[in-house]
């Protein structure tokens, strides 16, 4: 299946580059409910791409067989051979120059994560960053162990429908933003954490909201606006005080509620799906076999059993 070509480039100028005709876009995260990244495998041959810049933070991460890159930094050319696995990182509105070369008629394969600036901005809030003094750096490394597990959770995410889930893709987007303003730029962090977990008061109502909107569109960000947080800072805390991150405790107690509106017997799994949130019956079941160790047509088989004997 071919996809739209979504993550533009752009000349020093301001004007838009014209997507490479060549390049085919073979998964993508567009049309999904994602709205702070987004995801884009692309199959493309050798090319060169000079002096131009992406609009947003782009990760790069070669998903193929070894490529063989030329980069320019200060002027300086940089030869390297960028196995699978290789990283490459380049900030938003930063001029970069790139040559790849493959052998004859060889594609490289490539996944990128493209996040929105303003969210990656936003994320500082919580990690108490001065985001006037946060620069991002353009950077290659030949691993990182923790954008490659999201970025595989990402694409995992389009591949099983999770991408219809926009708290999965919210997590993931924030796993991501905190890592690379840590791990990508230079900060000045700020005084320190007043709490290492959520005032009791604040966990509880969370947790109510969580438990008062299970059949919505919940997102970590909304959760945390209901107790006054950032939600990077919501979901430290969060994790820290129950061990679970706000998707995993969204997931888990709308797995719970399901199983409890199953044993009524009022309710089919299809419209249990849809009633705590979930995306369809699929989804439930796969997080329902997660928690419960079998699937919810095993438990409604077990009630009938129980009921007629």
């Amino acid at each position: 299946m071919k996809y739209p070509y979504s993550i533009p480039l752009w000349r020093e100028n301001g004007e838009p580059l014209s997507s490479n005709a060549r390049c085919g876009v073979v998964l993508s995260s567009v049309g999904t409910k994602w709205n702070h990244v987004v995801v884009e495998q692309q199959h493309y041959p050798s090319n060169e791409l000079a002096d131009v810049m992406f609009r947003r933070h782009v990760i790069a991460i070669n998903v193929g067989h070894s490529i063989t890159c030329e980069y320019k930094k200060e002027g300086r050319f940089q030869r390297v051979l960028r196995a699978r696995g290789a990283i490459s990182f380049f900030p938003s509105d930063q001029p970069f120059f790139v040559r790849s070369k493959l052998e004859r008629g060889g594609f490289a394969d490539v996944l990128f994560l493209a996040l929105d600036p303003a969210f990656v901005s936003r994320t500082t809030v919580g990690l108490e960053l001065d985001s006037e003094r946060i620069e991002l750096i353009e950077q290659h490394r030949s691993a990182d162990p923790t954008i490659h597990h999201v970025a595989m959770a990402l694409r995992a995410g389009i591949q099983t429908g999770a991408s219809l889930d926009r708290m999965y893709g919210e997590a993931l987007s924030t796993a991501l933003a905190v890592h690379l303003l840590r791990e990508y730029g230079a900060a000045v962090r700020g005084p320190k954490e007043r709490y290492s977990r959520l005032p009791r008061e604040k966990l509880v109502l969370a947790v109510e909201y969580i438990q008062d909107q299970l059949g919505t569109d919940l997102t970590v960000s909304g959760i945390a606006q209901t107790i006054n947080m950032s939600p990077s800072h919501f979901t430290k805390l969060f994790k820290e005080s129950t061990g679970q991150t706000p998707y995993q405790y969204v997931v888990e107690a709308r797995v719970r509620k399901a199983k409890e509106l199953l044993t009524t017997g009022k309710f089919t799994i299809n419209e249990v799906a849809h009633h705590v949130g979930f995306v369809d019956q699929s989804h439930l079941t796969r997080h329902f076999k997660r928690v419960f160790g079998l699937p919810p047509k095993k438990l409604l088989s077990r009630r009938t059993l129980q009921i007629v004997v």
